[in-house]
């Protein structure tokens, strides 16, 4: 068996040298881009899922804990956040009250989610203080005061999409009524412009202000956000929260990330697969049908290696190897045009909205799969015409019948 592959890689490199140089530029060109289009547009799927599981990180943090089963509240928020906070990974952590209300501003209402929250924490701990496109974030002492989301203000991006309040300018004022009919006057502070819905169309306001208006205990949230020294370690500092002794739901910005956007996730994961699928058989065909004519061109020469003893074996090796060298130089063409593009993009980002911008991200898994398929796809194109011509009788060969 050795004998044969050494016998078969010098007939692939006999055919690679006397064989056409420009044939064998375009053959490399064709396969470098079939492998890129298996390896590019999942690195862009990965960067469009990257964005939007950073955008979760103004709502949920590295990690965030909420009410148990049908609970609207985290009862005793202050004693968890005392457990959560001894935990070795934990860098910081806050809580805070969502609640339903409709905002009105002169004679235009949009109904909203309400996220009170204690200002001073939130620098450690969300992106929400370093968002504000337009006057400042809410003071501890921010009693009467109010940030409002970009799309719930006209002309910013996304408020021609949903319902807004007109033109609103820092210092206006607006009432707000809430879900148990209480109604407030508070003072525009802030825009906020995360260009993303869970953040634009949402509001700010003083957790302690919303203790009042609901008359809850102190130590009462509808979520405990926590952000991690690194975020790597998230799923090892959620264990040890658990371990801590936290019973209630606890998830990962990952976690939620997914289970918000499951559906559109799965819609483009199924277009990744579609076009690998696609590619691969693209790749397959091609290295058929160019080794398929390569052997049908040297049939004559087949037949004459068989008739000095060159052994069947032998020569379906030598155009195996052959088709997985076509394969190997495209490859290293594909890594080079990949690495190029995901250097470009990663410079010159992809802008959606003026503002939003998706990075490529190199997955190296994926890089190693798509290797081993394209290798593995090429010897098996390879085998099947040069076993089929070699199986032909030895006179009919070198008379090219």
């Amino acid at each position: 068996m050795f004998n044969d592959f050494k016998v078969g890689a010098v007939i692939a490199s006999s055919f690679l040298k006397r064989g056409n140089k420009k044939t064998l530029a375009f053959i490399v060109f064709v396969l470098a881009l079939i492998f890129v289009n298996l390896v590019f547009l999942p690195s862009m799927m990965g960067g469009i899922g990257r964005m939007f599981t950073n955008f979760m990180e103004y709502r949920y943090g590295d990690i965030i804990i909420e009410p148990s089963g049908d609970n609207l509240y985290i009862n005793n928020a202050d004693n968890i956040l005392q457990k959560v906070r001894v935990v070795q990974e934990v860098r910081s952590a806050t809580k805070r009250l969502d609640v339903g209300a409709s905002i009105k501003y002169k004679q235009k209402i949009v109904g909203s989610t309400l996220t009170g929250l204690l200002p001073s924490e939130e620098y450690e701990i969300s992106n929400y203080p370093y968002i504000i496109s337009e006057g400042e974030f809410l003071g501890d002492s921010s009693r009467n005061e109010i940030i409002i989301g970009a799309m719930l203000v006209e002309g910013y991006f996304g408020s021609e999409i949903y319902d807004n309040l007109g033109a609103i300018n820092i210092g206006s004022f607006v009432n707000v009524t809430y879900s148990n009919g209480i109604t407030r006057t508070y003072k525009i502070k802030g825009i906020m412009e995360g260009t993303f819905e869970l953040t634009d169309l949402n509001a700010l306001i003083n957790y302690e202000e919303l203790k009042d208006v609901f008359d809850i205990d102190e130590s009462k949230a509808t979520s405990i956000v926590i952000r991690v020294k690194n975020p790597d370690d998230s799923a090892k500092a959620k264990e040890k929260i658990i371990a801590a002794g936290v019973k209630e739901p606890i998830f990962t910005k990952s976690e939620k990330s997914d289970a918000i956007l499951r559906q559109a996730m799965q819609s483009l994961d199924l277009v990744n697969v579609i076009s690998r699928y696609v590619s691969l058989i693209i790749g397959a065909s091609l290295i058929l049908i160019i080794i398929y004519i390569n052997v049908l061109n040297r049939k004559k020469e087949i037949g004459i290696l068989k008739a000095i003893g060159i052994s069947p074996n032998s020569i379906v090796l030598g155009y195996a190897i052959l088709s997985a060298l076509y394969v190997l130089f495209g490859i290293c063409a594909g890594l080079l045009l990949y690495f190029l593009l995901i250097f470009y993009f990663t410079t010159n980002p992809v802008i959606f909205y003026e503002s939003i911008e998706i990075i490529p991200e190199i997955q190296w898994l994926l890089i190693i799969q798509s290797i081993s398929a394209m290798l593995i796809m090429s010897v098996i194109a390879g085998i099947i015409p040069a076993w089929s011509v070699t199986k032909e009788k030895m006179i009919e060969a070198i008379w090219g019948r």
